[in-house]
């Protein structure tokens, strides 16, 4: 398997090991493999401007209008 090595900074540091609680993988590979498949979902659901719409079922949260574009 290929392996690949980068630098990050704190404040991607901290989002991924908050990421690794919230997706319940114990790596940083697990991370980054979730939040792929996360992507490729959204960016094939996008609309013609290249965003998508994130809502909650919970009563009273705004919709989050997220861009893909770079």
């Amino acid at each position: 398997m290929p392996v690949t090595t980068f630098e990050i900074d704190d404040r991607t540091a901290a989002l991924i090991a908050q990421l690794r609680e919230t997706f319940g993988v114990k790596t940083n590979a697990a991370v980054i493999r979730k939040a792929l498949a996360l992507a490729n979902v959204a960016s094939q659901h996008a609309d013609s401007d290249h965003t998508i719409t994130i809502t909650s079922s919970v009563a009273g949260k705004p919709p989050v209008k997220v861009s893909l574009a770079g």
